[in-house]
């Protein structure tokens, strides 16, 4: 009695593949027959999409829920690395924090000691640079806001790491600056490392050049330049740029700033000098 139940499953199992063949084998004929941009064509495939698409998304699921929880063990993966990231540079601040602090007051102890006069805060003002009036022969930019906002000729304009030149001229609400690169603009400036001195003059080229160098200077490639005060018309203390050498071995600058990229500035309202004459008959009234 176990014998023809067996046959007769074996004989439906053959039909039913024999049926799927036969079907396969029909729809590779059609697609042979029929053209590929037959219209019937297309409707029977957008119809095909239209009723497996819910199925389609429905087995998506599974691989796009891997795919999130990946991505968000990814993110975390970040947000604990730059959390690490951000803990080392905060101790590095503190350690600063407490560098400057000992700083500060030892030079406080020092000047009680030598009866020198403490500096004062450096006070400034941003500035949005409305105009590049560059030229082969004349290297100024304007900035919004003159005297309404305090800001007078000989005071340092300053980028966002470093001098970048001094106001020239002011209107009431608006202001010219020289900057650094141009022929009329003479800094002076001392080397951190080695206390040299020298005048940081503009040459109308990309870079300013140094002057007046002590001829047994001695400079190293990185030395940063700041500000020496000499001549009261900026304070004391800036930083300009970096001392750089050539192959040649001669001595170049690099400008802490991009004087072509500037779009705000900073001014330091703390010294309203007077620019020298040589830079005001260059700057007229840029207010008017």
């Amino acid at each position: 009695m176990a014998k023809p139940s067996i046959g007769g499953t074996e004989t439906r199992l053959i039909s039913a593949t024999g049926i799927a063949a036969l079907c396969l084998v029909a729809g590779f004929l059609v697609l042979a027959i029929i053209p590929k941009d037959d219209p019937r064509v297309s409707a029977v495939r957008q119809l095909v999409f239209d009723l497996t698409s819910p199925m389609l998304e429905l087995a998506g699921r599974p691989a796009r829920a891997v795919e999130d929880v990946g991505n968000y063990f990814t993110t975390l993966g970040d947000i604990r690395n730059r959390n690490r990231e951000l803990q080392r540079q905060n101790i590095e601040l503190r350690k600063r924090i407490n560098e400057l602090t000992r700083a500060e007051f030892l030079m406080q102890q020092y000047r009680g000691l030598l009866n020198l006069p403490s500096e004062p805060d450096l006070q400034m003002v941003n500035a949005r640079v409305i105009a590049d009036l560059s030229s082969p022969f004349v290297h100024t930019l304007v900035t919004k806001g003159g005297r309404d906002r305090g800001i007078a000729p000989g005071q340092a304009a300053m980028g966002p790491n470093g001098l970048i030149g001094r106001v020239i001229s002011s209107g009431n609400n608006s202001s010219r600056i020289l900057l650094l690169t141009d022929f009329n603009s003479h800094i002076p400036v001392v080397a951190l490392s080695s206390d040299v001195q020298a005048i940081l003059s503009g040459t109308n080229r990309p870079q300013p050049e140094l002057q007046f160098l002590p001829r047994q200077a001695e400079l190293k490639d990185g030395d940063l330049l700041v500000t020496s005060g000499r001549g009261g018309q900026i304070p004391v203390g800036l930083p300009v740029a970096l001392v750089r050498r050539n192959e040649d071995g001669k001595l170049t600058v690099q400008l802490l700033d991009d004087l072509q990229g500037l779009n705000f500035v900073r001014l330091v309202l703390s010294q309203a000098t007077k620019a020298p004459p040589s830079e005001l008959q260059l700057a007229p009234d840029v207010s008017q």
